[in-house]
């Protein structure tokens, strides 16, 4: 059983408002049901409707601390602070914090560093920024456990909205977690995933087909005062498609709440110590310095890997299939033909349809393909873009997907293979790799079907990268037959990182590269 409620206009002051901040007070309550779910949608102002944890609701993650004081002091920055950014829009307002607890230097630095990306993505990712906050909200304090819940409040041209991050310090290690490693797993991430799924079920302001377990998108969950389990979701992250738009963040806060007894067993011990610190009545606020080491490679629940990891291309006959422009409509429908045939491939996202399909991208992500930039806009590069503007171009994508996803993205494919060294220079520059195709598949020519699959089966060469197009629907149906053939041939599909062996920042794949450019 699972019970849906809807409240249209609770709201509470915006952080970084002003005044004596009453959003956020400790809550003390009893019961709920097995999963509720909530929407708080945001008001139409600029510095209220912002939902903040504690109050009287079950839905609201508590708070234990709520301004600087005793044991917690607080860094607050503006634009000037994140100068190093490779996209600074002129007239972007900055109002930024975060806290510092005496003894916890490492989850400062930490808290500092997912800061400075949102700062950093929230510039690149957004049309027309006009503004970006972020407050906090210390939500555990106790157990060996500090939990700080960071509440972004942004404004551009689709208007404003709000979105969370709630992070997770281990005092014993020094270890600063993300929200899903209070799970013990990826399958315990999946089945929360599937509970959550089936309360938005019935839901018209959720696209349930959205909702993926992947880092990001649960980049926000802590306990309430009964030990239940809060999962919060940002305005508009689960709305439905709106052609030519982002989602509309008039929903406002999603939230699913999963009693004590059923998020149990699908917590990790710091997920445990985590809820147990939540409902302490005095918060810990100074700690010791870390007596152990952190984890140097986390496990963290949510973060896919893209491809098959087992597969070595230095010793198979490898291929990578990619498909630019997307994501699409039909998009789906190729992505469920790749998982029935257990294929990965690399797609290469433009930046409107990316703002615009965020649950396509964050499907993409968590059904083990790789991501790659295709540009924010499908231009010639060299001739219509230079300065400030090619670095936003260059930054886009990469800011949306992770937004989206938490997934850093590395590749680079500039439309119509057009580049120069300039262009080359700033993709390097943000941390990617500049990736062509060796074969060509020529499907943006009106190939039909039939054409589409010779040309690849025909071109198809070891170590080779094909390019083709989800946008076209000749191609998605050639995809099936394309796949089956080359697989007769004895290829194994890989990722384009699997077939250049991790390529470099800064470089450009294939080495060679392109004898004319296409259509792409």
């Amino acid at each position: 059983m699972s019970s849906t409620r809807v409240h249209p206009n609770e709201a509470a002051p915006c952080p970084g408002a002003g005044g004596d901040r009453p959003w956020g007070r400790r809550a003390r309550w009893s019961g709920a049901a097995l999963v509720a779910l909530v929407v708080l949608p945001l008001a139409a102002c600029s510095t209220e409707g912002i939902v903040s944890g504690g109050g009287e609701d079950p839905e609201l993650i508590t708070v234990v601390v709520e301004e600087p004081g005793d044991g917690v002091t607080e860094w607050r920055g503006d634009a000037s602070d994140f100068g190093d950014h490779p996209y600074k829009p002129e007239g972007l307002a900055v109002d930024v914090a975060y806290p510092v607890f005496a003894g916890a230097d490492a989850f400062a630095e930490e808290l500092a560093a997912r800061v400075d990306q949102e700062v950093r993505d929230y510039r690149g990712a957004s049309r027309d920024p006009v503004s970006l906050g972020v407050d906090w909200e210390v939500v555990a304090a106790g157990n060996g456990v500090l939990g700080v819940r960071l509440v972004r409040t942004e404004e551009d041209f689709h208007g404003l909205r709000q979105g969370y991050g709630t992070y997770w310090y281990d005092v014993s290690t020094g270890h600063t977690a993300y929200s899903t490693e209070l799970l013990a797993d990826d399958a315990a991430l999946r089945e929360l995933n599937g509970i959550v799924r089936a309360s938005f079920a019935d839901e018209e302001a959720v696209d349930a087909q959205g909702l993926h377990p992947v880092r990001r998108t649960y980049d926000s969950m802590g306990f309430n005062a009964d030990g239940d389990l809060v999962v919060e979701f940002d305005d508009g992250h689960l709305s439905p498609v709106v052609e030519g738009h982002p989602p509309s963040s008039e929903p406002g806060r999603m939230v699913a709440v999963v009693p004590a007894e059923e998020a149990a067993p699908l917590l990790s011990d710091l997920g445990e110590r985590a809820r147990e610190a939540s409902m302490a009545e005095e918060p810990v606020l100074t700690v010791e310095a870390p007596a152990g080491e952190p984890p140097t490679e986390p496990r963290v629940p949510g973060v896919v890997s893209a491809g098959d990891p087992d597969l070595d291309c230095a010793e198979a006959k490898c291929i990578a299939l990619t498909f630019d422009d997307g994501p699409v409509a039909t998009t789906p429908e190729l992505l469920d033909l790749l998982a029935e045939e257990e294929v990965a491939a690399t797609f290469f996202l433009n930046g409107n349809p990316a703002l615009t399909r965020p649950g396509v991208t964050r499907q993409i992500y968590a059904e083990g393909h790789e991501i790659g930039s295709h540009n924010h806009l499908h231009e010639h590069m060299p001739e219509a873009f230079e300065g400030e503007e090619l670095a936003h171009q260059v930054a886009a994508v990469s800011a949306m997907v992770r937004r989206q996803t938490g997934h850093t993205v590395e590749l680079f494919r500039p439309p119509f293979g057009d580049s120069s060294p300039e262009v080359l220079e700033e993709i390097g520059r943000q941390g990617m790799a500049e990736i062509l195709w060796s074969q060509d598949s020529e499907d943006w020519t009106d190939m039909s079907r039939d054409e589409v699959v010779e040309s690849v089966v025909d071109g198809a060469r070891p170590g080779g990268v094909v390019l083709l197009h989800d946008t076209l629907e000749p191609t998605l149906a050639a995809v099936p037959e394309i796949i089956e053939r080359l697989r007769a041939d004895g290829y194994e599909f890989a990722t384009v990182s699997q077939v250049y062996d991790g390529p470099e920042a800064g470089k450009s794949y294939p080495p060679e590269g392109l004898s004319a450019p296409a259509g792409s």
